[in-house]
């Protein structure tokens, strides 16, 4: 690392900013997104909207987290990482991106399973999917899957 020629204080604080922003911007769509459906599914809502796509942001935060994490460490001690941490960052690296990829399955088939037992049903009129991002919308009534005009009037949207 001493050989490396060291970047502007500029591009640090930019570099450092774009990960913080990144990786909050991730947090909170998994937050909003999971506090969304679980309320929704708790009141009894007419519409209960899951996006799957943002669970996918749980699994993102966290890589995102390591990185900015280790940057800041790097920066600031100005040394490598020692072999300990190495092998404790790999771990967590491989154990997000399992994450990444699991926890939107898991989590779909588990709001899935509380829906239907609320008496909920998957409306695919109102459902929609580009690549990896899927909102998937359970309703309560089929007159609600028909015309979610209904939804819209009585949310105020």
């Amino acid at each position: 690392m001493k050989d490396i020629d060291n970047a502007s204080i500029m591009t640090r604080i930019a570099s450092f900013l774009f990960f913080v922003i990144l990786t909050i911007a991730s947090f909170w769509w998994f937050i909003a997104s999971g506090y969304g459906t679980l309320h929704s599914l708790s009141y009894g809502n007419e519409v209960v909207y899951f996006s799957k796509g943002a669970m996918y942001s749980l699994g993102t935060g966290i890589v995102l987290l390591l990185l900015t994490l280790l940057g800041v460490y790097q920066n600031v001690k100005k040394t490598d990482l020692s072999k300990a941490q190495t092998k404790l960052a790999t771990k967590i690296f491989v154990l997000s991106t399992v994450v990444i990829f699991v926890f939107p399955v898991v989590a779909h088939l588990s709001v899935n399973t509380i829906a239907t037992r609320n008496g909920y049903f998957e409306c695919k009129e109102m459902s929609y999917q580009w690549l990896l991002y899927k909102k998937i919308v359970y309703v309560n009534s089929q007159a609600v899957c028909i015309n979610p005009e209904i939804t819209k009037s009585s949310s105020g949207r």
